[in-house]
């Protein structure tokens, strides 16, 4: 095989292989891996936030439930959404904002 078939080969390799990681990004991490990952995170903790939202209603009525640690449950997850939409919005301003470059 020649030295430009080999190249194409690989090339062509290269450009399949880019296709299985749906970022586009085969050796790196894409610009919105970040902004994707703090979504997902959120997304994930609002869930459970909800979920503690709910027992804390029924622990009014319901003694197998304790109130006090599902407040501590609520808190926690309440800043953990805090912090997760901080780093997301950052993420999203760094990824989507046009970059400015200082006039000269």
């Amino acid at each position: 095989m020649s030295t430009s078939q080999s190249k194409a080969a690989v090339g062509w390799l290269a450009e399949k292989a880019g296709r299985f990681k749906p970022n586009g990004h085969l050796l790196s991490r894409s610009p919105l891996s970040d902004v994707l990952e703090a979504e997902s995170m959120l997304l994930g903790v609002l869930g459970k936030t909800a979920c503690w939202r709910t027992l804390r209603v029924l622990a009014e009525t319901d003694e197998r439930l304790a109130a006090d640690q599902l407040d501590a449950l609520l808190e926690r997850a309440e800043q953990q959404s805090a912090t997760l939409e901080e780093l997301r919005s950052t993420a999203a301003a760094r990824t989507l904002l046009p970059q400015h470059s200082p006039t000269q």
